[in-house]
């Protein structure tokens, strides 16, 4: 037995939309968890977390916390998670790593050696509960403070 199901709208019993199909045919997720802040604020050297100067984008309950250098998922999923940062250094590697509730994530970290302005980033797909936070830290050398190369995000898969 087939049947078609023709809907343009998915709502909860509340009447909160969590899925429209255009008459295209693209799914529309209005209110999926997403994030992205760049960093502007100086120099951030070893040692340091990177400041979310400014929120980019976020939306679906995804709290960019820019007092406390972090993003907190608002619901329990997997998650995309990443960066792109430009290392300031030629004389030492740079390396950025995040951090999942303040422990570093295996397979999190990147780095580069020995030229100024050279791009490093990474990403990884992590399974968060409601709460968690992701931080990024300068693990070795510098980051430098051009917000037109630097941005971290965290978006929800499913």
């Amino acid at each position: 037995m087939s049947s078609i199901l023709k809907v343009d709208t998915i709502q909860n019993t509340g009447g909160t939309t969590g899925l429209t199909i255009d008459s295209a045919g693209r799914m529309l997720k209005p209110v999926i968890p997403f994030g992205q802040a760049g960093m502007a604020g100086g120099a951030i050297s070893a040692g340091n977390k990177l400041t979310l100067d400014s929120n980019i984008s976020s939306g679906g309950g995804l709290t960019v916390d820019q007092t406390n250098e972090r993003m907190i998922a608002p619901v329990a999923g997997l998650y995309k998670i990443g960066f792109t940062h430009l290392a300031d250094n030629t004389t030492s590697t740079v390396g950025v790593e995040m951090r999942k509730n303040g422990t570093r994530i295996e397979g999190s970290r990147t780095q580069v050696k020995g030229h100024t302005y050279q791009h490093l980033g990474s990403n990884l797909l992590i399974t968060l509960a409601v709460n968690d936070y992701i931080e990024w830290w300068v693990d070795t050398g510098t980051v430098h403070n051009n917000p037109a190369y630097n941005n971290m995000y965290v978006y929800l898969i499913g």
